[in-house]
C-alpha cells in the first residue's frame, strides 16, 4: 500500500531548508550586525497637528519639542548604529564581499565621491573619510532649525508637505512651488510623506551636502578632542544654511539658549547611554 505524502509536514521542512540556506546567505554576504542604510520608523507622523490652535506660547513651544524630538532621536540613534558598523569594520583583519558591498552602499548613500569601494582594496581612508559624515546633528540644532524654518510648524510648506527645515528639490513635481520665486528658478520645495522622512532629510542634508563641509569637520574635531557635540558649538558653521548668514548664526544660537535645548542633545546622549569612546 503506497503510504501518502504528509504535505504539511513537507512545506515545512521545505521551509527550514529556505530560511537556512537564506541565513547562510545573508549571513555570508552582508553580516550579521550590518544596519540598514535607512532606520525602521517605529510610529511615523503622518501630518503635524495645528500648532496655530494653541493660544499659550510656552505650550506649543513645548509641544513642538515633544512632537519631533522622539524622530530626531530615532533617527540619530540609527545614524550612531551605522556609525558603530563602520568602526567594527575598520578593525576587522579582512571583509566579506558582502561587508564591501555594503559599505559600497553606504559610501553612494552618504555621495561620497570619487571612491568605488566596490573595485578598490578597502582601506582605513574610506572608513575614516565616511565617518565625518556618518555622526549625529545635536537635538537641540535640529529642533531650532525646524522651529525657525517653519514658523514653530504653521508655515505653508510644514503644513502642507511636511518640509519643516526650508529643503529644497529640484525635479518638477516633487514638492511645492514657492510663490515668490524669482523667474528663470526651478527650484521647490520639497514634499515629505511623513514627518519622520523631513528630519532624516535634514540630517542627511546636513552630512552629506558640500556647502556643510565645514559643519561636518567641526563636527569630527569636537569629537577627537573629546569636547562636547554641542548645537551651539556647531551653529557658528552653518553661515551657508541661510541668505542671513552670520545673522542666522547668531539667531541660532541666541534661540537654543533662550528655549533651554541643550537639555535635548544631553537627554539623547543619556537615551543612547553615550559613550564617545565606543562610537
Amino acid at each position: 500500500m503506497r503510504k501518502q505524502l504528509n504535505f504539511p509536514l513537507l512545506i515545512l521542512v521545505l521551509l527550514i531548508a529556505f530560511l537556512a540556506l537564506g541565513s547562510h546567505y545573508w549571513l555570508s554576504n552582508f553580516g550579521s550586525s550590518l544596519p540598514r542604510l535607512e532606520a525602521k520608523v517605529s510610529e511615523p507622523v503622518k501630518t503635524l497637528p495645528d500648532f496655530t490652535l494653541f493660544i499659550d506660547v510656552q505650550t506649543k513651544k513645548e509641544a513642538f519639542f515633544e512632537l519631533l524630538y522622539p524622530i530626531i532621536q530615532e533617527e540619530n540613534a540609527h545614524v550612531l548604529s551605522v556609525r558603530r558598523a563602520l568602526l567594527d569594520l575598520k578593525q576587522a583583519e579582512s571583509l566579506t564581499e558582502g561587508e564591501r558591498r555594503w559599505l559600497t552602499e553606504v559610501a553612494e548613500y552618504y555621495k561620497l565621491e570619487g571612491e568605488d569601494l566596490a573595485s578598490l582594496p578597502i582601506e582605513q581612508a574610506h572608513i575614516d573619510q565616511l565617518l565625518i559624515r556618518i555622526d549625529y546633528v545635536p537635538p537641540s540644532l535640529a529642533l531650532t532649525q525646524a522651529a525657525i524654518e517653519s514658523g514653530w510648524g504653521t508655515s505653508r510648506f510644514s503644513k502642507q508637505g511636511n518640509n519643516l527645515f526650508g529643503h529644497w528639490c529640484f525635479v518638477k513635481g516633487c514638492g511645492i512651488v514657492p510663490g515668490d520665486r524669482d523667474d528663470g528658478r526651478h527650484h521647490e520645495v520639497a514634499k515629505f510623506t511623513t514627518v519622520n522622512h523631513a528630519v532624516r532629510a535634514y540630517i542627511r542634508n546636513l552630512n552629506t551636502h558640500y556647502a556643510y563641509a565645514d559643519f561636518r569637520d567641526m563636527r569630527a574635531k569636537l569629537r577627537e578632542n573629546n569636547q562636547p557635540i554641542t548645537g551651539k558649538a556647531l551653529a557658528s558653521s552653518l553661515s551657508r544654511y541661510s541668505e542671513e548668514g552670520s545673522y542666522y548664526i547668531q539667531k541660532v544660537s541666541r534661540f537654543i539658549d533662550h528655549n533651554k535645548l541643550q537639555r535635548y542633545t544631553r537627554q539623547f546622549e543619556d537615551a543612547i547611554v553615550f559613550r564617545s569612546a565606543e562610537i
